[in-house]
């Protein structure tokens, strides 16, 4: 296109305007862009001082898998707070040269090694050895020479990941309480020995009676009932007699030496001279002859056959003595 050409084409351009308008028409005016809407300010969880306000733990600030974890409950709420946590976890992480980090439930076993071994657990439970005895008192070494408790302590230790310090305190604590154990003992023993009796009377009460039963055979009824009566007719009614039952009864000696003496004493007038009338030989022949019926087996003579035939020999021989 030549120059006057180009020259004609812009008159034409710029006259369309005017004619629009010498027509009647209106002007279009110039499009101005469209404004957007204002958008929100991003969510903040910071106060302007800098600290974080309540909450942030289960705000966006925390990515979804990481909420609910308990460590943001514990590292403040500012970034000093932060920072020192950070500052702490290093610490642990440089004494073991690589990344420490709490076992968690589904954790293997050598995540559980690694981490217990950061903390200070020994390599083996024998490693417990020193802080024990550390741990023990001058003088009460003897409560702690059982090997097989103090290799159950280091084995639990070791397994739950225990610091020797920690296993020391508690043997410590331990020995605390039975040294406070035993000087109440000492100074106040009754209270332990008056429970301690009601605990082992039974088993003494069984074993003096397997005892005389074996020492007495058929006539352990008899002569235990002559122990018995020994005391009744010697001691007045009560808590005396009671408590005198009891001893003895834990006792088969001196049971034994009861009845031996109570039976000679019904049976010492019944020498050659029992006929002659003395008032004494009769009543120690009435007084065995009562002592033989009052035995269980002279009633009954299935229980046993041979005690039951012997008392009933026996009383009938007396009866007969009294008679001559």
């Amino acid at each position: 296109m030549s120059k006057e050409s180009g020259t004609q084409a812009g008159a034409v351009a710029a006259a369309e305007p005017q004619n629009a308008a010498a027509q009647g028409g209106a002007a279009t005016p110039p499009t101005t862009p469209a404004t957007p809407p204002a958008q929100p300010a991003p969510e903040t969880f910071f106060n302007p001082d800098g600290t974080m306000k309540p909450g942030w733990q289960q705000s966006s600030l925390v990515p979804d898998d990481f909420k609910g974890r308990k460590v943001y409950d514990a590292i403040g709420n500012d970034i000093p707070s932060f920072l020192r946590h950070i500052g702490h976890q290093d610490i642990v992480i440089s004494k073991q040269g690589k990344g420490i980090f709490v076992p968690g439930p589904d954790a293997t076993q050598t995540e559980k090694d690694v981490f217990n071994k950061a903390i200070g657990r020994p390599d083996t439970p024998q490693g417990y050895d020193e802080a024990i005895k550390s741990a023990i008192p001058k003088g009460m070494e003897e409560h702690y020479d059982d090997k097989d408790l103090i290799g159950a302590l280091e084995t639990v230790a070791y397994k739950h990941g225990a610091t020797p310090a920690l296993v020391h305190d508690l043997v410590a604590f331990d020995a605390a309480r039975m040294a406070a154990a035993q000087k109440e003992l000492d100074e106040n023993p009754m209270p332990y020995y008056e429970d301690l009796l009601l605990k082992v009377q039974p088993i003494y009460k069984k074993t003096m009676e397997e005892e005389l039963q074996k020492r007495w055979g058929d006539a352990y009824q008899s002569r235990k009932h002559l122990f018995q009566r020994a005391v009744a007719e010697n001691t007045p009614e009560g808590e005396e007699r009671e408590l005198l039952l009891v001893n003895i009864e834990r006792d088969p000696l001196f049971a034994d030496l009861l009845a031996t003496i109570m039976n000679k004493s019904f049976t010492s007038g019944m020498g050659p001279d029992t006929g002659s009338g003395s008032p004494g030989g009769a009543m120690n022949v009435d007084q065995r002859i009562d002592e033989l019926m009052r035995d269980p087996n002279y009633a009954d003579g299935r229980t046993n056959p041979g005690r039951h035939k012997y008392l009933v020999n026996e009383v009938q021989r007396l009866m007969a003595s009294k008679h001559k």
